[in-house]
């Protein structure tokens, strides 16, 4: 994923580098000039945002609130590489009455043990034929002292890693507290009652 938005921030800036050199030369009064500049600027954040949304790529926005399981894959930390864990989920979101939202979509969450318990736990119940629903319950976090106390340490640890303290290119910090989540059988969708 990285590679990809380098590679479409570096084809938007020779774009926007193109449009400043051809609006220096022109001869167009310089309110259109400033005008297409600020819509070059504007376009930046959207490009970096949109990337995320690409097909085929796991996002790693938060996950849906209610959803059905479909697969999962944990990878676990290499410290010997340098690389930290990953958790992907392909997961389709539900809407209240439990009918599917859309097509099913791939997400990517930080590696943890704790989620790595529940998500192997989901994964052995699909593997016997059970359909898994998932839930996040945002009530179910870890009390206010000890998410300040893991924020704290998180932070401390990506200013010993990283120069400046800064997140690595197109990888947004989403911090994910495994205690949200809750894996069950797949309640059926609500349907309307029958008419007497």
């Amino acid at each position: 994923m990285t590679f990809t938005i380098l590679s479409l921030t570096a084809a938007y800036a020779l774009v926007a580098a193109l449009l400043a050199y051809l609006l220096l030369l022109s001869r167009l009064h310089w309110v259109f000039k400033g005008l297409a500049t600020l819509a070059t600027v504007a376009l930046i954040p959207l490009t970096f945002f949109g990337v995320g949304e690409l097909r085929g790529l796991p996002t790693d926005g938060p996950i849906p609130e209610s959803f059905r399981m479909l697969w999962a894959q944990v990878i676990e930390p290499n410290p010997l590489k340098g690389e930290k864990g990953h958790v992907f989920l392909w997961l389709q979101a539900l809407d209240p009455d439990n009918f599917p939202l859309g097509l099913p979509r791939a997400y990517q969450l930080p590696y943890s043990e704790d989620l790595k318990i529940k998500v192997n736990d989901a994964m052995g119940k699909i593997a016997q034929g059970e359909d898994i629903q998932g839930k996040v319950d945002a009530s179910n976090a870890l009390p206010e002292s000890t998410s300040e106390a893991l924020a704290q340490e998180i932070q401390a640890v990506l200013q010993e890693s990283r120069p400046g303290g800064s997140s690595t290119v197109g990888e947004r910090i989403f911090q994910f507290d495994p205690a949200m989540l809750t894996f069950s059988k797949a309640a059926a969708p609500v349907t309307p009652g029958k008419p007497p």
